[in-house]
């Protein structure tokens, strides 16, 4: 008599749990997850300093951000923003790609350039 009501409680107890367990199996968590294709290459040697990026096309306007920050308002070239810098440096930007064309020789320009490129990285989302 003992053993049933020992199994007896035992069987209620487990129902009561596996009821619980149903109710926090069935609680659903909503979350987003955001993809992000980034591609950068950086060449950056004795002669030239080469930069080309791809991104979300929706940080292309936090990339002219910072390259207007350094060196101010674009010209436009078909679907490209374009600045330049003598012969030396070019930039353009469109659409979820930029590019930087560096012919070194003043090394304050190159540092500027050199600084472009890590900004345009870290807001692209690219890590260092």
């Amino acid at each position: 008599m003992k053993k049933w009501i020992l199994l007896i409680v035992l069987a209620s107890s487990f129902s009561a749990y596996a009821q619980q367990a149903k109710a926090i199996a069935s609680s659903k968590t909503n979350t987003t997850t955001t993809t992000s294709n980034v591609s950068v290459s950086v060449s950056d040697d004795n002669s030239n300093y080469a930069f080309a990026a791809s991104f979300d096309k929706q940080k292309t306007s936090s990339a002219k951000k910072e390259i207007v920050t350094i060196f101010g308002e674009p010209t436009t070239e078909g679907k490209y923003f374009v600045w330049r810098k003598g012969e030396n440096l070019e930039i353009k930007l469109r659409e979820g790609r930029v590019s930087i064309e560096f012919e070194k020789g003043d090394q304050k320009l190159y540092d500027k350039v050199k600084s472009l490129g890590d900004s345009v990285s870290e807001v692209i989302g690219s890590k260092k």
